[in-house]
């Protein structure tokens, strides 16, 4: 099989701790080349992931490399930049996410791909995660359907409000909860999503305790179904992302749950005579990265850059663009909160 030749841009922490060895597990990838501001990085990812050469500007590295593909790893304003750079180019790419560093990028990017005809997709990496593959599997197997109601559950450590990440400073409220939204409410929030069909409302509940948030979305699309996504900080940073599940409800009775990326429960509609559920778990010494959820996107990507039809919804910029527009929900919601609490403020103290 031929190899694909791909140009990547980004050198950071990220990128070498997840996207790079997943890259390195795909045989008919070829990394041509490696980008990062500073030079001395950009040389060090050359050398440790094996690449030709080595750039400080992308522009120049996909004129000169002319690769098949692009893989844009960074802060939100780069994903924005040159994933239109890339569409210019008439390039697929993938984008870690999100694919801007607001809505008005996501929507223009999303627009500005489908109008060139170019394919970019975004790093959900949950949604192609061993266990939530596994559960998707067992609904078609047993014919659920989608979920009447689930939760995702994600417990961080991190982003707390003294952090600044992805350029995106400021330590109010607002900003706070932006950043927080971008950096980790993005994943959950697109999973939940993903088990709905057309989002019909939005609601939320936000509460701020010194350095952490919690956060409640809850959605519901247009039949009715619903998915809830449970999101805080109040995890000490040594811990990591400490919780991460997932629990649907099915209209026949039948439950799955999901334990962090390692198992996961199925309950069908009434016991067997063989025990209540089916018990699945990623094998103890299987590829990491396949567990949660890399290696398996960026062999999605590969394959629809061949030219295989990516599947609906799955990750793309348009699906990017659907969950940036919750988050954008919850943001203005919780501004018009603060907003409405100001102005009862100046009218009791009038």
């Amino acid at each position: 099989m031929k190899k694909i030749g791909i140009c990547f841009i980004g050198c950071g922490n990220h990128a070498n701790r997840f996207v790079y060895p997943a890259l390195s597990g795909l045989p008919d990838a070829a990394l041509l080349a490696v980008c990062s501001l500073d030079p001395e990085e950009a040389e060090t990812n050359r050398r440790r992931h094996g690449a030709a050469h080595a750039y400080t500007d992308y522009r120049e590295m996909i004129r000169r490399e002319r690769p098949e593909a692009v893989i844009v790893v960074g802060p939100p304003q780069l994903h924005f930049e040159a994933g239109a750079f890339c569409i210019e180019c008439g390039i697929p790419f993938y984008t870690e996410k999100p694919s801007g560093a607001d809505v008005r990028q996501a929507r223009e990017l999303a627009g500005r791909a489908e109008a060139a005809g170019v394919y970019g997709q975004v790093g959900f990496m949950m949604r192609h995660s061993a266990v939530i593959r596994e559960a998707g599997r067992l609904m078609a197997e047993h014919r659920t359907g989608a979920p009447e109601y689930g939760i995702v559950r994600y417990f961080t450590s991190g982003p707390y409000r003294s952090d600044e990440i992805y350029g995106m400073p400021g330590t109010d409220d607002l900003s706070f909860l932006r950043r927080y939204l971008a950096v980790q409410a993005v994943h959950p929030v697109n999973l939940a999503a993903s088990f709905l069909g057309d989002i019909a409302e939005v609601t939320s509940e936000v509460r701020f305790s010194g350095e952490n948030i919690l956060t409640e979305i809850r959605l519901k699309d247009a039949a009715g179904k619903r998915m809830n996504a449970l999101l805080h900080t109040f995890v000490a940073p040594e811990y990591g992302n400490l919780k991460f599940g997932t629990e649907l409800f099915f209209a026949d009775r039948s439950m799955i749950f999901t334990n962090a990326f390692a198992s996961l429960d199925y309950y069908p509609p009434a016991p067997s005579p063989h025990g209540n559920s089916h018990h699945w778990e990623f094998a103890a010494f299987g590829n990491s990265n396949i567990k949660m959820g890399y290696e398996t996107e960026l062999r999605y990507f590969l394959d629809c850059v061949r030219g295989n039809e990516p599947r609906e919804g799955l990750a793309t910029l348009r699906d990017s663009l659907k969950t940036m527009e919750i988050l954008e929900t919850v943001a203005n919601e919780q501004e018009k909160r603060e907003h409405d609490s100001q102005n009862s403020d100046i009218q009791r103290a009038g």
